[in-house]
This record gives structure tokens, C-alpha cells and sequence, in this order.
């Protein structure tokens, strides 16, 4: 059982609305007695002031994840959608829009695209309990999942505003999916491959919608800002990775480099500079 050190996930389910499935003008729905998680809740007590996660091996076997909150639980199941529907029998509405888009040319509502937007929402929260728990494959494969809904939404959203809301939902995959690189292999004390992870991050964060000329359109200020905001966080994982040489081998490393340079001998200078940006400040 792990902590949730961080209110950040208690913020993301504050913003959802909550619905009760009844109508305004007929009585709320009623439970049985069966249902009543207090056992469960006895059994599992809220501590520290923070979500806590843990794997369950639940009925039939089937393994799921569950967050203990102050005033309840939730339950995520570890494959297929996070809340264990199977839209119109997809196994995602990301896949049910990819096949009619692909099989009948059709084109997703303005209405669709928020469902996809709260899809990936889903996604995202599942992909950080997953990082809290150290299955930091399954948190690649949520990620990359959300990802490839926003290159959904690049080509088939008939609005730049379509787009913009998506950039955010990009923006946390990309650190995410690096984060859950870099932690796997600083588990097995491969500094050299976190450090290669995190380079991707910071490069995936001025990844596609600046390569396509569309950043400042669709991102806004917003996309200008989440985009510093989470290059500081893989810089700041990099700082802490990276030993710091005495100034001394520095100035020597950089004096190399410049008589490399003067001797137009370029393949030392790339050794030398790789060195450089290896020691960080």
C-alpha cells in the first residue's frame, strides 16, 4: 500500500461533476444493505491525510487498483478502460471514434470530442496511481494511449478549438511517460537511460502541435506556460541525476572543446559537448 504524497489528485476529482442517475423530479436511487462499503472501510483506514493506493486482487482473481479517499474508495481496473465499461462494445470510445471514423468516414461531434477529453481525463488519473505504485510499464501504456487520442483529435478535429483543449491532456502524457522512464531505470541504477528518458520528455514537450507551426494557435498562453511548467520538472529530475564536477574539470572540458572546434575536429567536439550537457550546470 502505498501513500499519495500530494494533493493533486484529490484536485482532479473536485473538479468532476457528480450525477446520480435520477431525474429532477423523481426520488434518488437506494442502495441494499449489501452494498454498504463501511466493512471496507473499517477494514482499510484513511491515514497520513493523503490518498492511499494499493493493488487488490479481487473477485475471480482479477487484480484492480484501489484509492483510499477520506470519504470513501476508488476503483480502477488495471486494463481496458479505467472504469471497466466497454463503450457501444469498444474497449475505449478512442477506439469505437477510430473505427467509424475509419470504416464509415463519419466525424466526431463537438459533444464527442469532450467525451474523448474526459476519456483521457480517466486515463491520466489511472496512469499516476499506476507511477505511485512502481508499474511504471503500465504508466507507458496510458500515456502513449492519451497521446494517441490527441494525434485523434489533430486530424480529425474540425475546429482549432477542438485541438486546444487536448494540449494540456498532451502536455501531462508526455512528462508523465518520461517520468515512468527515468524512475525505471534509476530502479536498476541505469543513470544514463533516466537521463536519455528525461531528453525525450523535454523533447516530446515541444513535440508535435510546434513542429506542425500550431503551438502558439492552439495552445495559447496556457500551452506556453504548461510547457515551462513541465520542462522545469524533467530539468529539475536531470539536476538531480547528474553528478556535479569540480569547476575545474568543467573549464578543462570546455577548453577541449573550443580547440576541438578550431581544429575542425567535429567528432570530439560532439563527444566533449555531450560531456558538458551530461554534468548539467
Amino acid at each position: 500500500m502505498v501513500s499519495w504524497q500530494g494533493t493533486a489528485f484529490v484536485d482532479e476529482f473536485a473538479t468532476l461533476g457528480c450525477k446520480n442517475n435520477s431525474s429532477m423530479d423523481s426520488s434518488p436511487p437506494t442502495g441494499n444493505p449489501q452494498d454498504d462499503l463501511s466493512p471496507i472501510l473499517s477494514r482499510w483506514v484513511f491515514d497520513g491525510g493523503h490518498p492511499q493506493l494499493r493493488f487488490l486482487e479481487g473477485i475471480e482473481g482479477i487484480r484492480r487498483i484501489q484509492i483510499r479517499l477520506e470519504a470513501g474508495i476508488l476503483q480502477f481496473e488495471v486494463t481496458g478502460r479505467p472504469d471497466g465499461t466497454r463503450p457501444e462494445g469498444a474497449e475505449s470510445w478512442l477506439d469505437f471514434w477510430i473505427f467509424r471514423c475509419e470504416s464509415r468516414s463519419e466525424r466526431p461531434s463537438v459533444c464527442d470530442f469532450e467525451t474523448l477529453h474526459g476519456e483521457a481525463i480517466l486515463y491520466h488519473q489511472r496512469a499516476a496511481a499506476f507511477l505511485i505504485l512502481e508499474d511504471f510499464a503500465s504508466v507507458v501504456q496510458d500515456c502513449q494511449r492519451n497521446l494517441r487520442t490527441v494525434e485523434f483529435v489533430q486530424l480529425r478535429g474540425m475546429h482549432l478549438a477542438d485541438q486546444a483543449s487536448f494540449e494540456t491532456i498532451r502536455l501531462a502524457a508526455v512528462l508523465m511517460r518520461a517520468r515512468a522512464e527515468a524512475a525505471a531505470c534509476v530502479k536498476v541504477r541505469d543513470t544514463q537511460g533516466a537521463l536519455a528518458a528525461i531528453d525525450r520528455g523535454l523533447a516530446g514537450l515541444r513535440g508535435d502541435l510546434s513542429r506542425a507551426g500550431q503551438s502558439q494557435e492552439i495552445g495559447g498562453a496556457r500551452g506556453a506556460d504548461a510547457e515551462s511548467i513541465e520542462a522545469t520538472v524533467l530539468r529539475s529530475m536531470r539536476d538531480a541525476l547528474v553528478p556535479k564536477l569540480p569547476s575545474s574539470q568543467r573549464v578543462d572540458l570546455e577548453v577541449r572543446l573550443r580547440r576541438a572546434l578550431q581544429l575542425e575536429r567535429y567528432e570530439l567536439a560532439a563527444i566533449l559537448r555531450n560531456e558538458l550537457r551530461q554534468i548539467g550546470d
